[in-house]
């Protein structure tokens, strides 16, 4: 059998020949390292503080964040354009919801959204980890949607929550006893478009539909997109607003309010709640509380009482407040009970929330009360009606 051999050129050969045994000769005094061929062949190390950085722009699961640093030779840049080319698919995004949709989503934030004293939504998003529930692509997706659900009206075919609109506001003013804080159901929710309210710090007035497309962006395709960067699953657990009567009657004023504690911000935290005071002029028959308002020293009345609404909110927050008042004889201790709680929030006061209000009212000729409350924490245990199961199925 014979071995066809190729011809080499006799330069070739002897041009290699020569660097062979030049090699050869100086074994001696040099080795030949062959790390860098093996480095090649090997999968490139990922340092564990470039793959934090990345999670904290874009927060994935920590293969996912490897594999695009691996993929695109640890360029931190194109790393997170990889990404985001890499979870944008709508099909890849409910995919991964249906394959996290059963995981328990204990961690997550209470959201309050407040404009301009006339109208405040709260929201109640939940996750998995407290490490998401940090992370600003998941608190910029909550704050988004408290502030959708503070600009959107609960749909009057779905005020089905122990009692409808009219039962509440007659003539655009609440009835006594009546709660004016309405739960937003969560199917409705999901199906509305994002609203993206201009920051405090924007010179902007303008209120934005947010949409990535042609199409507005509902909260639903928000919550996917959001679950696609995080890898949790991601809940709309419970949602709720007011919205102050329009037009106001000029006897009497509700005025809003909300605080948070346990985040970064007293808009976003572990623990949230809302505040409706309605407000009225000790005076009616002499002068009303619109034309309190709007008299010369109206502008600091207003900021007085806007300010001291949160004040009252953060004592909501403060203690574990269940009830405005114990108007059932229900088995509560006081601190459960706003009125009755000692107002440590405004000035460190001893006295009676309820005591507080009335004197700091009749210090400028107004009565005010609280007629609405809700604390909310991430902790609470829940009871979803059949709709909202469905719905949060659904994310």
């Amino acid at each position: 059998m014979s071995i066809l051999i190729p011809k080499v050129s006799s330069s070739f050969r002897s041009n290699n020949l020569l660097s062979l045994s030049s090699l050869t000769s100086s074994s001696s005094r040099y080795s030949i390292s062959t790390s860098c061929i093996i480095r090649n062949n090997d999968k490139i190390k990922v340092p564990i503080s470039l793959i934090a950085n990345l999670r904290k722009e874009f927060p994935v699961p920590l293969s996912q964040a490897r594999e695009a640093l691996e993929k695109t030779n640890l360029n931190l840049k194109n790393a997170l354009e990889y990404l985001k080319n890499n979870t944008s698919s709508s099909a890849a995004a409910e995919k991964k919801a249906e394959k996290v949709s059963g995981r328990i989503t204990n961690e997550g934030v209470i959201s309050i959204s407040l404009l301009k004293n006339k109208r405040v939504g709260m929201i109640h998003l939940g996750c998995e980890t407290d490490f998401v529930a940090r992370n600003k692509v998941f608190l910029n997706t909550a704050k988004n949607i408290s502030e959708t659900t503070a600009f959107l009206d609960v749909p009057p075919e779905l005020e089905n929550h122990n009692h409808h609109h009219e039962d509440i506001i007659t003539n655009n003013e609440i009835k006594p006893g009546q709660d004016p804080i309405l739960s937003f159901p969560i199917e409705s929710l999901l199906s509305a478009p994002l609203i993206t309210l201009p920051s405090d710090d924007s010179t902007s007035s303008e209120t934005v539909i947010s949409s990535s497309s042609s199409e507005p962006q509902t909260i639903k395709q928000t919550l996917l997109s959001s679950l696609s960067q995080t890898g949790e699953n991601l809940k709309l657990l419970r949602a709720t607003s007011f919205a102050s009567p329009f037009p106001s009657k000029p006897e009497i004023r509700y005025i809003p309010s909300g605080y948070t504690h346990g985040g970064l911000n007293d808009k976003q935290g572990k623990i949230g709640g809302i505040i409706v005071l309605s407000v009225e002029s000790l005076n009616n028959n002499e002068q009303n509380i619109s034309n309190l308002i709007h008299s010369e020293k109206g502008e600091k009345l207003e900021n007085d009482l806007n300010e001291f609404a949160r004040i009252i909110s953060r004592q909501v927050v403060g203690f574990p407040t269940k009830v405005i008042e114990n108007q059932d004889n229900r088995p509560l201790e006081n601190d459960e009970i706003l009125y009755q709680q000692p107002f440590m929030m405004y000035k460190g006061d001893s006295r009676p929330v309820k005591q507080v209000i009335q004197e700091w009212g009749n210090e400028r000729g107004i009565i005010v009360k609280v007629v609405g409350m809700r604390r909310w924490a991430v902790g609470d245990e829940l009871e979803s009606s059949p709709t909202e199961k469905e719905a949060e199925s659904t994310i």
